[in-house]
């Protein structure tokens, strides 16, 4: 695993290496940390596109840690960002960028391990994948690109992060769906939607809205034990 770490103050930032470095290597995966002071010197390391995970500071001089995490998520979408700061209020802003995880310097020793368990968790379910058929081919869809899938007459369309634009389609329906899906955060929330619950932004009012913008109408049959299911998976995948 390629990681980076960037803070202006480097013996934190070295610590930060050494902390990543024996947790992932204690659990037999193999750790490549760069260490950079800098916003260019992030920009400017051989490779970027290779780093799975990024540790930002966001107070730095120059470009902090907000320009930073938006330049590298257009190079490197698929990059997972941590923020680390020693202020609270830059917390909501992290997450404008998709940031996985906000911690404060200060309680790092406490906050920091339960972030790479569930860091070390997205990393590997970045690795399961749903199995399609169509054009007479099969493909492997990968279940983090995956925000919902919606059932069309005999059809299921796959959506991603671009909003109303497939993935794919394929023949098939929703009551087919492998039960793997819903062993791994997918919720069916009407007839003919499933979603990701990584991707809900909310569930209220009869409505799922989804962090690329979508609305999806929620069962009104169903409802409370939808909004349940959901805002008990978010309690237990998402700290608050």
């Amino acid at each position: 695993m390629h990681i980076l770490i960037c803070d202006d103050d480097a013996a934190f930032g070295a610590r930060m290496a050494e902390y990543v470095t024996v947790y992932f290597t204690a659990r037999s995966v193999q750790v490549h940390t760069a260490v950079c002071t800098s916003a260019a010197e992030v920009l400017a390391t051989p490779g970027l596109e290779l780093y799975q995970l990024a540790f930002l500071d966001v107070d730095m001089p120059g470009a902090n840690g907000m320009v930073l995490g938006r330049q590298l998520k257009q190079k490197c979408p698929g990059l997972m960002l941590v923020y680390v700061s020693a202020y609270l209020e830059f917390a909501l802003e992290g997450y404008t960028v998709n940031a996985y995880r906000y911690l404060l310097k200060r309680d790092i020793a406490r906050t920091l391990p339960k972030c790479l368990d569930d860091l070390l968790a997205a990393l590997t379910d970045q690795r399961k994948t749903l199995t399609v058929h169509h054009n007479r081919t099969e493909t492997e869809i990968p279940l983090d690109q995956i925000y919902y899938l919606e059932s069309d007459l005999r059809q299921i369309n796959v959506y991603g992060d671009i909003a109303r634009r497939p993935i794919c389609t394929y023949y098939g329906k929703i009551a087919d769906l492998p039960p793997m899906l819903y062993e791994n955060g997918f919720l069916q929330v009407s007839r003919s939607d499933v979603v990701n619950m990584k991707y809900v932004r909310s569930i209220r009012s009869y409505r799922a809205l989804l962090k690329n913008g979508v609305e999806l109408s929620v069962s009104r049959a169903g409802y409370a034990a939808i909004q349940n299911a959901y805002l008990e998976w978010k309690g237990q995948y998402v700290d608050e």
